[in-house]
């Protein structure tokens, strides 16, 4: 079976259906192939702090239709202590099987949009070098040819579309640290919705409020210690019951579903565009979830694309475009790429000293009166090997009132 449209994008997630959005708004015809059938659950940091991109798309209403809670402040404990502040905007977040349900929802609005669900891409099809479609075969086993003026893979980090162009990997660092991750129900909540991160004998804790009676419970745990809770899920409530106030929030919590793991996340970049065909989302730029960052990276790799296509149909040429593509996504990931590989390669468990003045120091008022008027410049002296964690927070600072003096 032979079909021809505008553009075929290799994945119908975030990433290729947000592009599909975008594309169907423009007029193309767009045809959205993937394995699996929707709605369904992926592998996900899950966090969504950028609520722009919902708005441009128009779907914030719909993901937030489930009554998902917005949560306006964070909690990272150290031990048995924490510290605590507010966002400058809310976060939400959603499963994924929501979340994509409702960005294919939009994209298939558009009357020149099509899904083909439960259908494997096997091939590119090829005239001398340029990329011109795609070979698939659907679920009844028949083969289909779609042609296309532009193949996109937003197929994820094991991308076959970036397999079958051979689009070279840089900056790659092996993965770092088991993630693992379940949806509870009934975990005592907090006053207000909060984000909460334990650093707790080297391992990382997430809970994230979904509905509510909903979270999401997450674990990035040492490498050594992978086997152990696949072959034992329990061990993954014993570790977080370890964390403090959690073994009692947690007394009538219930898990639904299972555990979900992977051994760890691969770090890198794809090069992200070649004649005929482009990459985005995972596909393009994968790091470890630890500071949840991918949904709103995979959003603005979109936008970035859309840009792209609709500035070609003006006569633009594509080599000028996806040279500038590539440079724009660079300099928007390259900071989180080093923050979240200096944030998790830095850490360790506490030693004991370390530990037993931070717990004295947090819960005296006078240190903190001494301390405060110099942790900007305290902070600035000790990431000079990373100064995008201070420009960071001086540029969150700045939406709290932070002027520059």
């Amino acid at each position: 079976m032979e079909q021809r449209v505008d553009i075929v994008i290799v994945g119908a997630r975030v990433a290729g259906a947000s592009l599909a959005i975008l594309l169907g708004q423009m007029g193309k015809r767009v045809l959205l192939i993937d394995k699996a059938s929707f709605p369904s659950d992926t592998l996900s940091t899950h966090h969504l702090s950028h609520m722009h991109y919902l708005d441009k798309l128009g779907v914030q209403e719909d993901v937030e239709s489930t009554g998902l809670r917005k949560i306006n402040r964070m909690r990272t404990y150290i031990g048995d202590s924490f510290v605590e502040g507010p966002r400058d905007n809310y976060t939400i977040i959603p499963k994924r099987s929501h979340l994509d349900d409702v960005l294919l929802s939009k994209a298939c609005s558009n009357k020149g949009v099509e899904l083909l669900e439960n259908c494997t891409v096997k091939g590119v099809i090829r005239n001398n070098q340029r990329v011109i479609g795609v070979e698939a075969v659907d679920k009844k086993g028949q083969t289909k040819r779609i042609h296309a003026s532009l193949v996109v893979g937003a197929d994820g980090r094991h991308s076959y579309i970036a397999e079958c162009v051979q689009a070279e990997k840089y900056g790659f660092h092996s993965p770092l640290r088991p993630v693992f991750y379940g949806y509870y129900h009934g975990i005592k909540p907090l006053l207000e919705p909060t984000t909460e991160i334990f650093l707790n004998e080297g391992r990382i804790g997430f809970l994230f409020p979904m509905e509510p009676g909903v979270d999401c419970l997450g674990l990035e745990v040492h490498s050594d210690e992978f086997k152990e809770i696949v072959k034992k899920p329990h061990r993954f409530e014993e570790i977080y019951q370890s964390f403090y106030g959690m073994e009692k929030r947690l007394r009538n919590g219930s898990l639904q579903g299972k555990i979900i793991g992977t051994p760890g996340v691969p770090n890198f970049f794809r090069e992200p565009a070649g004649e005929g065909w482009a990459l985005i989302g995972d596909a393009a730029h994968s790091k470890d979830p630890s500071t949840g960052l991918g949904i709103n990276d995979a959003f603005m790799q979109s936008f970035l694309l859309a840009e792209a296509i609709e500035r070609q149909d003006s006569g633009e040429s594509w080599e000028h475009l996806m040279d500038e593509f590539n440079q724009k996504r660079d300099e928007q990931l390259q900071p989180g790429y080093r923050l979240t590989l200096d944030y998790i390669q830095s850490i360790r468990p506490w030693s004991q000293n370390e530990q037993a003045l931070f717990q004295a120091m947090a819960a005296n008022p006078m240190v903190w009166n001494k301390i405060v008027p110099h942790l900007p410049a305290l902070l600035q002296e000790h990431s000079t090997a990373i100064p995008e964690l201070y420009g960071s927070v001086e540029w969150e600072a700045k939406n709290f009132g932070h002027r520059e003096e």
